[in-house]
């Protein structure tokens, strides 16, 4: 069973003393864990499945900023001054999280001073993976997004099958329904991936990979594990 990065990259001492402090129970697909203007009362370290973090716009549709895993954290914003959440945070595919109360990670920063880093390591990558992703809306096309946003799910949840619609798809990415559809049409043909009733299955990772912008690789999984073992 694997666990939040952020927690398991901490000292023994420290995991020990927010083990017991935790709260870990399962997160549902459509499920929010924070909305727009919430009070800032828990961090969240998922462990298992993947949360979109979503932008208001215009026509009050919500929009991806990023999405992620065990590799990230939701609420870290307070270590930049933050009270309420900005966003919404939503799970995307089912899995569980960890919920630690905001005073007592207060009260763990003030006893291990690498949470605070870590904590803040973790924001600084989830802020550059949502900036790559502005520039990837701009320049790249719908079956490179749709590609390189499936590939970083598998990269997260694993060989196993997950439920998403094409419609929460095109919710997320800001594209047509239609478009979403061809793209995974597109990618069954080829036998990337396997989707049926709402349910997709990777059967091919290196060929649904080379379907992707170059945006994958950038700010791949892969490549955030080697880059924290050369640390």
């Amino acid at each position: 069973m694997q666990g939040n990065m952020l927690l398991d990259a901490l000292t023994p001492a420290c995991r020990d003393y927010l083990d017991e402090r935790l709260l870990i129970k399962p997160i549902t697909a459509g499920e929010v864990l924070l909305d727009v203007g919430n009070p800032l009362q828990s961090l969240i370290f998922p462990e298992d499945g993947l949360v979109s973090v979503r932008i208001q716009v215009a026509d009050n549709r919500f929009v991806e900023a990023v999405s992620f895993g065990h590799d990230g954290v939701v609420g870290g914003q307070y270590l930049l001054g933050e009270t309420h959440f900005p966003w919404r945070a939503v799970t995307v595919i089912s899995g569980r999280a960890a919920w630690l109360p905001l005073e007592d990670f207060v009260e763990a920063m003030q006893r291990f001073p690498g949470l605070e880093a870590g904590v803040k390591g973790g924001l600084a990558r989830l802020i550059s993976r949502a900036t790559r992703g502005v520039v990837c809306a701009s320049v790249h096309t719908a079956q490179q997004r749709i590609s390189t946003w499936l590939r970083h799910a598998h990269d997260r949840v694993g060989d196993k099958s997950f439920d998403i619609t094409q419609i929460t798809l095109a919710e997320i990415l800001g594209l047509r329904p239609a478009t979403v559809s061809d793209a995974c049409s597109r990618l069954l043909s080829i036998g990337a991936i396997d989707y049926s009733r709402g349910q997709l299955r990777v059967l091919d990772a290196a060929l649904l990979q080379s379907q992707c912008c170059e945006c994958y690789e950038a700010v791949s999984l892969d490549r955030l594990m080697s880059e924290r073992a050369r640390a």
